[in-house]
């Protein structure tokens, strides 16, 4: 396994579509749009994938966002988890650019992360309604940097 940047080459919309099928999701191309266009979507940030040697088993991004770092798109393949790439993803976000603090939001599906943003330090805040085609509800996470 390696973290390593994100390339043109790799597929994320394939593995985190995946991962929507998993949680019962559905993955609407025109809402993920982002992940048709990663250099400019995360322009000023940065994209991360973890890789073994039958693909991606992990990605997430990271952005600045009104003076802090927005963590995105962390997702981890079912054959991927509890082997520390999330931790190792956060780290790889946090040591990205020079930020007081650290956010994120993180479907309420996905309980087994929050537990871990939790355990991490994160503090667990408010909820929100997107407007995809699941109508997902979101929590988000915050903590201060620890850099």
């Amino acid at each position: 396994m390696r973290l390593r940047a994100w390339r043109p080459t790799d597929d994320v919309a394939a593995h985190i579509a995946a991962i929507y099928v998993e949680y019962g999701l559905c993955f609407d191309p025109s809402y993920e749009n982002d992940l048709f266009d990663i250099e400019g979507a995360y322009a000023g940030g940065a994209f991360w994938v973890v890789e073994d040697e039958q693909g991606i088993l992990a990605t997430a991004a990271v952005v600045p966002d009104s003076g802090a770092r927005l963590i995105r798109r962390m997702y981890v393949a079912r054959r991927g988890r509890r082997r520390g790439l999330a931790a190792e993803l956060i780290a790889a976000c946090e040591g990205w650019g020079s930020f007081s603090r650290t956010h994120l939001w993180s479907d309420v599906r996905f309980r087994a992360a929050h537990a871990l943003y939790l355990g991490a330090g994160f503090r667990g805040g408010h909820f929100r309604v997107l407007t995809d085609p699941d109508r997902s509800v979101e929590r988000y996470f915050w903590r201060p940097s620890s850099c």
